[in-house]
């Protein structure tokens, strides 16, 4: 157990070393600082602060932080604490908690790691404890023009934290520090305040000193202080009062130099460097300024440093001072190397760097740390660190601080690393001689770098593994490796030489020894030996026992040596060198002996291998150049096999990136191809071979010589005068290219001289020159050549340019003049041309000799620059001040003070002007003009509101004084208010005259008054209309911009409102706002708030309004359905989110339809339910079969969306019996059984039960039942007994149970058997295409015969058909033709049969007919009529349309659908529709191309007076006045110019793009001038574009000279804006329109005389079946949903209105331009939910108008008179633009069986105001369903008036007229004469119109198609007898055309043959018609509701109606009626008239 324990202690200890000893030098990195403290810290007691300190190694250092003692830092709480991640946190304190120990200390960082440890530099902490302090103010007072110096005085415990950061000039001028002053105050960096060129004016005015605490950040503003102005007279010498002897300042910071001198006159001020042998004057350059006593330096260098000498002088003398400039220049510290690897006992030695912008920096005060402790200074010689015999106590981290006079400090790190050092063996053990039995123990102990391993040996072998021996092994503490052999109990065999040998890769060093162990001889195993030959082998014989006398070596017997390259050594070794392979190959014994001649022997076997040699390269150094191709060869002279090969590139692989290749020629020869060298293809390429004797390796290097590149190429560069420049040029290549610098010595391609090292010229290691100082002598061309000798070496020529910015030579001076004399500055300027001069007066006023007569300005140049010069002439007070010589070129700019003074006598005060403007106070400031010998001792200022209404206030004044000041505070003024102000200057002598008057209109404030008179109401669902009064005017405080309307749900826990801006119109009137996009049915709190250009005003008190209810936007949810019965399904739902109900639901509704494949459904199985639960159930189901359901919410507004559909499945129950059965006789003995499956199987038919019983008589012999399976449907029953008769019926079962029995078939068995037929007939549908197979199985072995239609089929007789032996008749490729009753007939002779098949073959629909009914601005609605089905039910439609100019877009509609609303179009847009339908079969060809264009126009005209409001000098556009004709207006273009003599003159542009608002501004007009305006208003339908004529009103506002305005009259105007124009024509029209008027009436009053009789009929008829008609009229309609039924005439909604956009078309038939469509509105909408083929009446709406007479006298519809309504129609229609408009009225019953509001009962359906609503063209019909408002006698005089008037304004073009007057009779009758009593008839009254777009040949097409389908369209209407549509027939003239009558459903009219003189009912041929002679005509399904207007014909092809046809081909003059949808009405209303009796 000890020894298992001892061994994986070993292990252990083995592994531990192998892990630690390897990596030293790789993995381990010593810390660096990465944030290192800064040297100062300081911080307020009550922010607290703290130190950032990191570093980086490996592994990471942690940091730790010490006191200056080097004692740790500890955590103090609330007082002090280190953070984990370093940082020191000093935290805020007390002032009586301070301690010196921890807030003013210095601390250091250390960071340590296993490396080694590095401190950082010390950091001194200075806690400052806050507390109170002022400032005070110190002014050294100067005399007039000179300098005054104000100081201000901070106390001394806490001058050094406060800096002085502004001072203010009374009362609100700020002044902050700069290098050069503004000219009259100059606020140096150090806090002086400097005031120049004092004057007696500058005594009034106060400053004060702001200073800001530096850690505190508390601001102290001093007490006002006023300057003292010293009266000096005489002459008085200069002395120096004040300046700065010792400035300090770092590099790159702005120096000032202050030197202030008093004296009389003023001094002028001389500077000097006094650096060099001798005074040098200091000149003014981009850095330097020389602004009198001060010298500012911009960005100093070290260079700057040093002795400044200012002098001052004037005619009394000269007076100097001395000044001293430091410059801190940054250091750096490095140090070289900083990682630094010495073997153990080398020397080591590390040099401190310090620099300074490159520059070595001389001799410092360095010390020297060693892992954070400083070193003695021993062993350092100046900046050098030197360490001899480098131990391992000598690595570590090195550090050199840097430590300046000025206390900072910098520093440096670096590594020792140890090197590699062979072992050492420090221990070693000794031989000894032991008897057997103790134990023993070896020891050894290394040192060496890396830590080296030890191995142990026993005769050169390893030590036996046996549990006796132990190896253990550890390192020491200083790295030495100890290890030692323990043999726990020695024996014999253990006796041997041990070795142990240390290794490293540095070397290896071995110590042996012998142990001897008293015994007989013995030896051990000797293992197989391998030897290398050419080596030398020395094979140990491993023997143990002592003593041994002698050793022996044999080899075959023969004892050795045998050879001379063998020999036994005296220890008994053998040695033989050099092996021979197959000499010395074999086994070699060695044996012992003693003394007492005992012996041991051993043998062992020897083997040798001969190690590879290879053949060496040519040359041991390859070079090529770059492109080159190189290949090297390694070559096996020698070696055993297997050898492996391997290439090698600096000691690592190949890299297969490098594109080199490795060729194995074969196993002795491999060569390395490098196909295009590059630069980094150079390096040692080796090749190493190997095998089991050796490894060998031969090496190459290979040089790619590489011409120069560029790295760096040099650019051209430019560079400020007297800054540095780098010129960077650096290139690689191979050999390293040297760079060499040359300059031009004149041009570009002139010669060039090297560029020397010199001062200021610093030619740098890596290429780059470095020019410092650049002066105009450095610019020109510079060469730089790189060269390697490899190639011709590379150049590039620079170009350097010197930028010299301007500056001045000479100083600022002042000049003095007198008044009225001429004045002349100059200034001279230095720098790079060209120089702009400018003068400015007093800084900022530009002075130009164009708009300043007095002024006159010379420049011309000089060689240096420029020179300029300013004259003043004529100068008087206001000429004096300051004035700016500023130039300025490419490169910057300077400016030079040349200040003037003027003397004259007093005068006004001038430029006055406002400081500050606020709405309750003006903040006046004014410039006196020159001071005369009278002092001012006050000024006045006056002020007065400049309202002209109120300019006979009087003034009111306030004075300012003691001493008076330049500027006035003037408070309690009104907001948005004008003030007129003037200034008077007061002195001595008297008062000045007044100043100009300063016109000042105060700042407006915010509204203080709320919006007045908001209200709220609401239009829809989502839309609100807010309304509200501008606040009172008092209160307004500005002008109203806008308005902020707030609105909020008031349910919403949100406190906020969303606003939206609205913009005022500026006048304080009514404003609006329409709120959209709001929830449905919620409730809103509004707030209304003014503003204007200040902000906001208060919020209005919030009123509440609520949106109006609609129908649900969601669907039920979870709707869920289960099968109760066969019959029954109960349906679930839950209620849709409150959010989205939109309203108070009123219930939900059902719709569910079964899931059927029926071929033509008979009715429409969609059926719907209303409930007002949350489940129903479903009854009266049709069985076993799936449903369709889906549910809706209902609203008052309407049905919500339908949920999605949800299927169900009703149960399955017992069968209805078989549909048929029959028994023939088959053989003698048999009968033939067959039956047909159920009708109604109710389930899955599982199997059939036939029972069969034999009769004999009346007597039942026999009674039995058998099972089928549901497969079979025939049974032949077998051996029967001859002539019994034998009764058969059969019943079908469901897994509910059985069903019904069939009928009971019998049969007598007979010994004949006649011909019957076993199949059935009856009904086959197959889709078209395919094939069907009718059968017919008989017995008897008849002859068949097939007929179709009782025409005999022969074989062949049809193309695709085929008789079968079978007697099956198969029918492929079936076409609809091929439809028909098929019959069998069979016959044997005994006995006949026939069977009849009813083929329908189902093919795809034919097109639908879409017509459009209504269109809006943003929709279209549409109907459509479904034409043919295909035998097949539709299973829905495909809508396409596109507008004219874009894609088409296409839209999925259900089956059931009739109409549906395209929404969100474009306005005034044409779009093409066309629908297509879908059975099963495919789909319909696509309906007739409809043309439609949606409501709205180009913008239309505003008159001039409405639009234009002129002022004095604007003119004020009413934007919201110009019309949009339907078409939002998207944004104006307006452009004026004054009306001169020149026609040419150009437009002012406004805006090209003006967004549409209520009005805007035109401003800047003259008064008193006549203008024009053109606009263009855009929207989406167009542009229109106008001219108006303006004048404005004078200075005063008076109305503008007669001759202006008569001059405008006669200009271009507009004949809108003319109104002189406008009234004369309006008169005459109306005078014309009221004469034609009344010759209509007067003619329509005549013919009404002719049917007054049958008027008064027609009226007691109708009155009688009043109620009867309305009942029949609504039962004629699909009802919708179970709707009720109206109750009385007041709920059908009566009004339907078209409206034509071009009446011209409408008698133009051959017009061709584009289709323009109907503008229709309608006051309902409807849900259709019955099959595509019926389509239900429009439900009205509930806010319908009443036919009431008083009730709504605006109505447009209102039918109380209608022979003035169609005189006051006609009037008006002649006022709209000139064109006619057709207004065709149709009124009508309409069921009112829904609540739904339409979407076209919105007001934007409604006609617009100022629009024609009636026009000439009216014609009327009405149902008279109420007989207190319709009088059927007027009725019938309306109609015969209308047409009347009808054929007298249409008479040239009969083939367009609605309704046309026979020609014969000449008049028309009452329509509701054509019919019968008690009948009441649903009708189209179209129009049609000859459509120029159809050609002959589509017409003789459609008149074919027509024919051709007439049999089969004839037969399938006598064999449905309830087909939807009737025949009709007429005859007319091919000229004329009449209306089309149309009979209803439930009272369908037989069809009755042509009256003999072709005389039709309303014919146009002269004659009376009859019903009897008449055919009624085709009409439309009673459900559908509106005239279908294809666009190429009336009918669509599908049908094929002859007297139809017959009808249309006799409407026009081409043959064919056709209807332009460009021209004529899209659709009409069902009108339903009273039936009367045929006239006699």
């Amino acid at each position: 157990m000890w020894i298992s324990s001892r061994l994986f202690v070993i292990c252990l200890l083995l592994r531990f070393d192998a892990t630690i000893s390897e990596p030293f030098e790789t993995h381990l990195r010593g810390p660096g600082f990465v944030m290192e403290p800064p040297g100062r810290v300081e911080f307020s007691n009550s922010s607290g602060g703290w130190l950032d300190c990191s570093a980086s190694g490996s592994p990471q250092p942690t940091i730790d932080w010490v006191h200056a003692d080097g004692t740790a830092v500890t955590d103090i709480h609330g007082v002090r604490r280190v953070l984990r991640n370093g940082t020191l946190v000093l935290m805020p304190f007390a002032a009586a908690a301070y301690h010196q120990d921890i807030h003013n200390t210095i601390y250091r960082c250390i960071a340590s790691n296993s490396v080694g440890r590095i401190v950082s530099r010390d950091v001194q902490v200075r806690a400052v404890v806050a507390q109170a302090y002022k400032v005070d103010v110190e002014v050294l007072s100067a005399s007039r023009g000179c300098t005054a110096i104000l100081r201000c005085v901070v106390p001394t415990f806490v001058k050094e934290l406060v800096r002085v950061v502004s001072w203010v000039h009374e009362p609100a001028i700020y002044i902050y520090p700069s290098l050069q002053g503004d000219g009259k105050f100059h606020l140096l960096p150090t806090g002086e305040l400097l005031i120049h060129n004092l004057q007696e004016s500058d005594e009034s005015q106060s400053f004060r000193c702001r200073s800001m605490h530096r850690l505190t950040r508390q601001v102290v503003v001093s007490s006002p202080t006023r300057l003292r102005i010293n009266s000096h007279r005489g002459i008085i010498s200069p002395s120096v009062v004040e300046h700065t002897s010792h400035v300090q300042v770092s590099q790159d910071e702005g120096a000032v130099l202050l030197c202030v001198a008093q004296g009389c006159p003023s001094p002028e001020y001389s500077w000097y460097t006094q650096n060099g042998a001798g005074p040098l004057p200091v000149l003014s350059g981009p850095r330097v300024r020389l602004l009198g006593p001060i010298l500012a330096i911009e960005a100093v260098t070290g260079e700057d440093s040093g002795v400044y000498k200012c002098t001052a002088s004037n005619v009394g003398g000269e007076a100097s001072a001395e000044l001293r400039l430091t410059v801190a220049t940054p250091i750096q510290v490095e140090i070289s190397p900083n990682v630094l690897s010495v073997h153990m006992g080398g020397t080591a030695e590390f040099r401190c760097l310090v620099t300074s912008n490159g520059s070595p920096v001389g001799m410092q005060n360095i010390l020297w740390y060693k892992d954070g402790r400083q070193l003695p200074s021993s062993g350092r010689i100046e900046d050098t660190l030197v360490v001899p015999r480098v131990s391992r106590e000598n690595r570590g981290m090195y550090q050199c601080v840097v430590r300046r006079p000025e206390g900072d400090t910098f520093q440096a790190t670096a590594e020792l690393q140890l090197g590699d050092a062979p072992p050492v063996l420090l221990y070693s053990f000794i031989e000894q001689t032991l008897q057997p039995g103790p134990a023993v123990s070896l020891k050894c102990s290394a040192a060496g770098n890396p830590t080296p391993q030890i191995s142990w040996t026993l005769d050169g072998f390893p030590l036996p593994s046996n549990g006796r021996f132990m190896i253990g092994q550890y390192i020491t503490v200083h790295g030495d490796v100890i290890s030692h052999v323990n043999i726990s109990h020695v024996m014999v065999e253990d006796g041997g030489e041990y070795s142990c040998i240390a290794e490293n890769r540095a070397g290896r060093v071995e110590h042996a020894a012998r142990l001897n162990i008293y015994g007989l001889p013995y030896i051990r195993l000797i293992p197989k030996v391998t030897a290398v030959s050419g080596e030398t082998l020395n094979l140990k014989c491993p023997v143990a026992g002592y003593p041994i006398e002698e050793i022996h070596w044999e080899r075959g017997g023969r004892e050795l040596p045998d050879d001379i390259r063998q020999r036994v050594q005296p220890d008994g070794s053998l040695t033989i060198s050099p092996v021979q392979k197959h000499t010395d190959s074999g086994v070699y014994t060695c044996w012992a002996r003693n003394k007492q001649g005992h012996s041991a022997r051993r043998s062992g076997e020897v083997t040798v291998i001969v190690p590879p040699r290879l053949s060496p390269f040519q040359t041991s150094i390859l070079q090529l150049n770059m492109g080159d191709r190189a290949s090297l060869t390694c070559s096996v002279v020698k070696g055993d096999l297997p050898l492996t090969m391997n290439w090698r590139k600096d000691g690592r692989p190949i890299d297969p990136t490098q594109h080199m290749s490795v060729k194995q020629v074969d196993q002795y020869n491999s060569i390395l191809v490098i196909d295009n060298l590059g630069s980094d293809h150079t390096g040692n390429y080796s090749c190493v071979v190997r095998n089991s004797a050796a490894e060998v390796e031969n090496s190459q290097a290979l040089l790619v010589n590489v011409p120069p590149r560029w790295i760096v190429e040099p650019a051209d560069a430019n560079v400020e005068r007297n800054r540095h420049i780098m010129l960077h040029c650096q290139a690689q290549g191979v050999p390293t290219p040297s760079i060499v610098w040359k300059k031009a010595t004149g041009s570009k391609s002139g010669e060039y001289e090297e560029v020397r090292e010199r001062p200021f010229t610093k030619l740098l290691g890596n290429g780059s020159m470095l020019l410092q100082h650049v002066k105009e002598d450095r610019e020109g061309f510079y060469l730089c050549q790189a060269n390697n000798g490899i190639g011709t070496g590379i150049g590039k020529v620079i170009q350097l340019k010197v930028n010299s910015s301007p500056y001045f030579s000479s100083t600022s001076r002042s000049v003095t003049v007198k008044k009225g004399d001429t004045a002349l500055l100059q200034c001279a300027v230095s720098g790079d041309k060209p120089i702009n001069i400018v003068w400015m007066r007093s800084g900022k006023n530009t002075l130009n000799p164009s708009t300043n007569y007095k002024i006159s300005v010379k420049q011309e140049a000089t060689p240096d620059g420029v020179s300029a010069e300013l004259q003043i002439r004529t100068v008087d007070a206001t000429d004096s001040g300051p004035y700016f010589c500023r130039a300025s070129n490419l490169y910057g700019n300077d400016q030079q003070l040349v200040q003037l003074q003027v003397q004259e006598p007093p005068q006004p005060p001038s430029v006055l002007e406002a400081a500050m403007i606020s709405s309750r106070s003006v903040n006046l400031k004014w410039q006196p003009k020159a001071v005369s010998s009278g002092d001012v001792s006050k000024y006045i200022v006056e002020y007065r509101e400049a309202d002209p209404v109120l300019f006979i206030d009087q003034w009111q004044h306030t004075e300012v004084k003691d001493p008076p000041s330049f500027n006035a505070l003037i408070e309690n003024l009104k907001p948005a208010t004008r003030y007129a102000f003037r200034v008077i200057a007061e002195g001595n002598a008297g008062r000045s005259a007044p100043s100009q008057e300063l016109i000042v209109r105060t700042e407006p404030q915010r509204p203080a008054g709320p919006p007045l008179n908001l209200s709220a109401r609401p239009l829809s669902s989502t839309e609100l209309l807010i309304s509200w009064v501008a606040p009172l005017p008092e209160l307004r405080h500005g002008d109203i911009q806008g308005y902020n309307v707030g609105y909020k749900l008031a349910s919403s826990g949100n406190t906020a409102y969303n606003f939206t801006s609205v913009s005022g119109d500026g006048e304080g009137g009514n404003g609006e706002l329409l709120l959209s996009g709001l929830s449905k049915f919620a409730r809103y709190n509004i707030v209304v708030q003014a503003f204007n250009q200040v902000g906001p005003g208060p919020l209005s008190e919030p009123t509440a309004a609520q949106t109006m209810e609609d129908v649900p936007s969601r669907a039920p949810e979870d709707v869920r359905c289960a099968a109760l019965t066969s019959q029954s399904l109960q349906v679930s739902w839950q209620p849709p989110p409150i959010y989205h109900t939109n309203g108070l639901l009123q219930g939900y509704k059902l719709i569910f339809e079964p899931i059927i494949d029926d071929i033509v459904p008979n009715k429409d199985e969609v059926e719907s339910r209303k409930t007002t639960a949350l489940t129903t159930v479903l009854t009266g189901l049709r069985k076993y079969t799936n449903y369709s359901i889906q549910v809706l919410a209902h609203t008052r507004m309407g049905d919500g969306a339908l949920s999605k559909p949800l299927f169900c499945h009703t149960e399955e129950d017992v069968p209805e019996a078989p549909s048929d059965i029959k028994v023939v006789v088959s053989s003698p003995q048999s009968l033939y059984v067959s039956w047909l499956p159920p009708n109604e199987p109710n389930g899955v038919i599982t199997k059939y039960s036939l029972y069969t019983r034999v009769v004999n008589g009346r007597e039942e012999l026999n009674n039995e039942k058998r099972s089928l399976p549901s497969q079979q449907a025939y049974y032949e029953a077998k051996n029967l007994h001859p002539h019994m008769e034998y009764q058969f019926w059969v019943t079908a079962s469901t897994r509910v149970g059985e069903g019904k029995s069939s009928r009971v078939a019998s049969q007598i068995t007979t010994n004949r058997v006649p011909a019957r037929i076993i199949s059935f007939g009856g009904s086959v549908v197959r889709p078209w295409r395919s094939t069907v197979t009718l059968p017919c199985t008989a017995v008897g072995k008849p002859k068949r015969e097939w007929f179709k239609s009782d025409v005999a089929l022969r074989q062949g007789g049809l193309h695709n058909s085929q008789l079968l032996d079978t007697g099956d008749l198969i029918i492929s490729s079936l076409q609809l033709a091929d439809s028909g009753n098929y019959s069998c007939q069979v016959d044997n002779g005994i006995g006949t049969d026939r069977l009849t098949h009813m083929l329908l073959v189902q093919v795809p629909p034919s097109a639908p007919v879409l017509y459009v009914t209504s269109a809006t601005s943003s929709s279209i609605l549409m109907h459509w009529k479904c034409g043919f089905t295909g035998n097949a039910p539709i299973t829905g439609y495909t809508l396409f349309y596109r507008r004219a100019t874009g894609n088409t877009d296409e839209m999925q509609l259900s089956r059931h659908a009739s109409s549906h609303e395209l929404k969100g179009l474009v306005c005034g847009s044409t779009y093409q529709i066309h629908l297509t339908a879908h059975n099963k079969v495919g789909s319909s060809p696509a309906s007739i191309m409809l043309h439609v264009r949606t409501q709205g126009q180009a913008p239309g005209m505003p008159a001039t007076t409405s639009l234009l409001a002129p002022n004095s000098t604007s003119v004020l556009i009413r934007l919201h006045t110009w019309p949009d004709n339907g078409c939002p207006l998207m944004y104006f273009v307006l452009q004026y110019r004054a009306v001169t003599d020149d026609p040419d003159k150009e437009w002012i542009l406004v805006s090209n793009a003006l967004k549409p608002q209520r009005r805007v501004v035109i401003s800047n007009l003259q008064p008193s001038t006549l203008y024009q305006l053109r606009m263009e208003a855009h929207n989406v339908a167009g542009v229109s574009q106008a001219e108006f004529s303006f004048v404005t009103l004078t200075k005063n506002g008076d109305p503008p000279p007669p001759e202006i305005v008569q001059r405008g009259q006669r200009g271009p105007s507009v004949f809108y804006g003319n109104v002189n124009l406008l009234v004369p024509s309006i008169a005459a029209v109306s005078g014309m329109i009221c004469t034609i008027a009344l010759v209509i009436i007067c003619y329509r009053h005549k013919q009404s005389n002719h049917i007054q009789k049958e008027s008064l009929e027609n009226r007691a008829n109708s009155e009688a079946a009043q109620r009867e008609r309305y009942y029949a009229t609504i039962h004629k309609v699909s009802m919708q949903n179970n709707d009720k039924i109206p109750e009385t005439s007041e709920d059908i909604s009566p009004y339907a209105t078209f409206q034509l956009s071009e009446a011209g078309n409408m008698s133009q038939p051959h017009h061709g331009g584009p289709a323009n469509t109907l503008l229709h509105s309608f006051m309902y909408h409807e849900r259709a939910l019955a099959e595509g083929c019926s389509s239900p009446p429009p439900a009205a709406s509930k806010n319908r108008r009443r036919h009431s007479r008083k009730t709504e006298p605006e109505s447009e519809e209102s039918e109380s008179d209608q022979d003035q309504l169609t005189s006051s129609r006609t009037e008006s229609s002649n006022q709209h633009e000139g064109k006619i408009k057709h207004s065709i009225i149709y009124h009508g019953a309409q069921s009112s069986t829904s609540s739904d509001l339409s979407p076209m009962s919105e007001q934007k359906s409604l006609p617009r105001r100022g629009r024609s609503r009636y026009h000439h063209q009216q014609y009327q019909f009405s149902t008279n369903t109420t007989p207190r408002h319709h009088n059927s006698n007027k009725i019938n005089n309306n109609i015969t008036n209308n047409a009347t008037n009808t054929n007298t304004a249409t008479s040239a073009n009969n083939s367009n007229k609605i309704l046309s007057p026979r020609n014969g009779g000449g008049n028309l009758k009452s329509i509701s004469s054509t019919f019968k009593s008690q009948d009441s008839i649903q009708c189209h009254i179209p129009t049609l119109v000859k459509s120029p777009s159809i050609s002959t040949q589509h017409q003789k097409q459609f008149h074919k198609q027509q024919s051709n389908s007439k049999p089969s369209q004839n037969q399938n209407q006598n064999q449905n007898p309830n087909h939807s549509q009737t025949q009709c027939s007429s005859s007319s003239s091919l000229k004329q055309q009449q209306p089309l009558l149309i009979q209803p459903k439930l009272h369908q009219l037989e069809p009755t043959p042509t009256h003999a003189n072709g005389q039709e009912l309303l014919g146009l041929d002269g004659g009376v018609s009859t019903l009897a002679s008449v055919v009624p005509v085709t009409c439309m399904p009673p459900s559908s509701q509106f005239r279908p207007i294809p666009h190429k014909s009336i009918m669509p092809a599908h049908e094929s109606h002859q007297n139809h046809h017959q009808q249309l081909h006799q409407g026009g003059v081409s043959g064919t009626a056709l209807l332009n949808p460009s021209t004529a009405l899209l659709s009409s209303k069902f009108f339903t008239a009273p039936t009367l009796p045929l006239p006699k």
